[in-house]
């Protein structure tokens, strides 16, 4: 995954930001284990690499090829429309340009769905802020291709804090 900044007009590519933050929590890890930083800062270090850690998790997450993900979604329920919707719109390119199997594609995420409907229900995200992330394999059987989804990431996103203003 490449991103292109708008100032510098150079490319950054998503592997080398996992790098350096990989980089970071080595350095991070060794500086806590050594026992380098002093004891006032040892906890926001520590919680630093906490972050760092959760970041690098997010980021492969991302970058995984054969995905399909939804925008960040204000309910778990409107983050499944917007699964529903990409994964209808990667079946019907995949259709054309590889010749993917319309109706088997379409029973694998039946399932799929149904499953990741009652494990979102049943962990209390339906109504959370969410972004889902599909893995899938283009699965050949008896010389016909499907789409099957393998697996499915639920980035649930809670209160973090409430902020006042005055006006």
């Amino acid at each position: 995954m490449v991103v292109k900044t708008e100032e510098s007009k150079s490319e950054v590519k998503i592997e080398d930001v996992i790098k350096t933050l990989e980089k970071a929590l080595e350095e991070i890890e060794t500086g806590i284990a050594e026992k380098s930083f002093p004891e006032v800062y040892r906890s926001y270090v520590q919680g630093l690499g906490r972050s760092i850690r959760e970041t690098l998790k997010v980021l492969k997450i991302m970058a995984e090829p054969d995905t399909i993900q939804t925008p960040l979604s204000a309910s778990g329920r409107g983050a499944m429309y917007n699964l529903r919707r990409a994964f209808y719109a990667r079946l019907s390119r995949l259709t054309k340009e590889e010749n993917v199997d319309k109706d088997r594609s379409t029973s694998e995420w039946r399932n799929a769905a149904q499953k990741l409907i009652e494990y979102m229900n049943s962990e209390g995200l339906s109504e959370t802020p969410c972004k889902i992330v599909l893995k899938y394999e283009i699965v050949e059987e008896n010389e016909t291709k499907y789409l099957k989804p393998v697996k499915a990431t639920v980035l649930y996103f809670e209160l973090e804090g409430i902020k006042e203003v005055t006006l």
